[in-house]
């Protein structure tokens, strides 16, 4: 199976996917129009720089532009989508550094989606060929969970190594009474032995091995970091037609009552069910998602220790008296909401309120405070002659809003500092201080502690998701580059 690797937003024809994948420009044709149905592609019918890859410089209209991140497999082909803060790497050897960053952000997904076979299940609703790749992956995540379906063949045994039987034993032994105490010398005991001939097992471990067949065969399995598994050489056929094997699958489900063999039971019946009648083999199957700055706003708030969610009394610092009567409200419920009245100066009910992406509160050891109002941006800035990629005025605009959102409570905490910036991704190993932006003649000026600017970080997405992944905030040295 060929792989090959392009980056998200870059720009494409047929024609250039065809000189780019070696294949000929009908196939070509053909691949665009299934990854256009399917979200991966999308037709740009403007200049509408804000969406560009920061790299592009021509004319964008009428191109096909990749809005996806993670894997595709049509036919013999795999394409890996691979972010855009990342570096252009070459199409088909994308070196040892750019799988070692997919393998990360595949973990990522699977964590921000809850399981591999989740993410492919939500990423076409409905599309049959996409179903079956959530059920291989589905398959292969319970087995690695829980292991082969088996079953135990119990049964009684005459004074055997297992548990006494006392109910079996009483009622068909006689005791020998010894100072008025019965005592048996024979009794029954509880044997278990798994059935190794179990039809279901058999067929899980075939059907095990046909799943991880298949993702080795397409490159799947190295992305997912998942363990070759090889249990049988039979074939699925072996077991009987459709129709029987799910007859006895069903009578199996019927008398089982354990959960979990009960899903694998049910996912078992799913891939026997399936048929080329229902499974198009010759569409993508795609694993991954075509809102990736939703899981870098999602990393973010665990590596820069997010508190919107938290009550203002578990913040660690004594509340002034006018806030400590409100310290069951979080961080975000503070913030006061619009108010809208009739004509007359009658008050209607509550609206939605500004909400920030990240607050971030920081009391060091020298006792200076600060309050942070973080925004996570999935934007690949250009600054300087050309400005491109950047936040736009109304994400500038809803900063400094943020910070007057919050100016009372920072004002009766007698925080030392505000910092207001935008956290961008980069494939670079350090923290980049790349500008900051302020809006003089429309935001009023400020006075210590607040800013009149919006800072612009770019953070090593590496370090970012690694603290996602670990459930830990990023070390103090990178928090105080950021806050400090």
């Amino acid at each position: 199976m060929q792989t090959a690797y392009v980056r998200e937003l870059s720009f494409h024809t047929p024609q250039s996917l065809s000189k780019t994948l070696s294949i000929d420009t009908s196939a070509a044709q053909l691949l665009v129009e299934r990854l256009c149905a399917h979200g991966v592609l999308k037709l740009r019918t403007d200049n509408d720089n804000e969406e560009y890859d920061a790299d592009f410089d021509g004319d964008a209209r009428g191109k096909y532009q990749f809005v996806y991140v993670g894997l595709v497999l049509v036919d013999d082909l795999c394409l890996i989508v691979y972010p855009k803060y990342l570096p252009l790497i070459d199409v088909h050897n994308p070196g040892e550094e750019m799988k070692t960053a997919m393998r990360q952000i595949f973990r990522v997904l699977r964590k921000s989606g809850g399981s591999y076979s989740s993410i492919a299940a939500m990423t076409e609703a409905g599309m049959r060929a996409n179903d079956w790749l959530a059920l291989m992956l589905a398959l292969l995540e319970m087995y690695g969970e829980y292991g082969v379906y088996s079953n135990y063949v119990r049964t009684l045994a005459d004074s055997g190594p297992g548990n006494i039987n006392w109910e079996r034993t009483i009622n068909s032994n006689l005791p020998f009474l010894s100072n008025g105490r019965p005592i048996y010398v024979d009794y029954k005991t509880d044997e278990s032995d798994q059935d190794v001939a179990d039809f279901v097992m058999r067929l899980h471990r075939c059907i095990l091995t046909k799943c991880s067949s298949f993702m080795q065969e397409g490159g799947i399995a190295d992305l997912l970091a998942l363990d070759e598994v090889w249990l049988s050489d039979a074939d699925v056929e072996d077991f009987g037609d459709s129709d029987f094997v799910t007859y006895r699958l069903e009578q199996e489900r019927g008398v089982q009552y354990v959960t979990w063999k009960q899903d694998v039971i049910d996912l078992l019946l799913r891939y026997v069910g399936e048929d080329d009648t229902t499974v198009q083999f010759d569409t993508p199957l795609c694993l991954g998602t075509s809102s990736f700055y939703h899981v870098w706003e999602t990393a973010c708030k665990v590596a820069f220790n997010d508190v919107l969610g938290k009550r203002i009394g578990d913040l660690g610092f004594d509340l002034a008296q006018d806030w400590a009567d409100r310290k069951s409200e979080t961080v975000l419920g503070i913030i006061p909401r619009p108010q809208w009245t009739s004509a007359e100066g009658k008050p209607y009910g509550e609206v939605q309120t500004l909400i920030p992406d990240i607050v971030l509160l920081s009391h060091d050891a020298n006792g200076r405070s600060v309050f942070a109002i973080l925004d996570a941006k999935y934007y690949t800035s250009t600054l300087g002659k050309k400005v491109a990629g950047v936040p736009g005025v109304e994400s500038v605009a809803k900063q400094f809003l943020y910070q007057a959102a919050y100016r009372k409570f920072i004002d009766d905490h007698n925080f030392d500092h505000v910092v207001n910036a935008f956290i961008a991704p980069t494939s670079e190993g350090s923290i980049q201080h790349s500008g900051r932006v302020s809006f003089p003649m429309v935001m009023p000026e400020e006075h210590e502690p607040f800013s009149n600017v919006v800072e612009l970080f770019k953070i090593p997405a590496t370090r970012v998701f690694d603290a996602y992944l670990a459930g830990t905030s990023l070390d103090s040295a990178s928090l105080l580059t950021v806050i400090g």
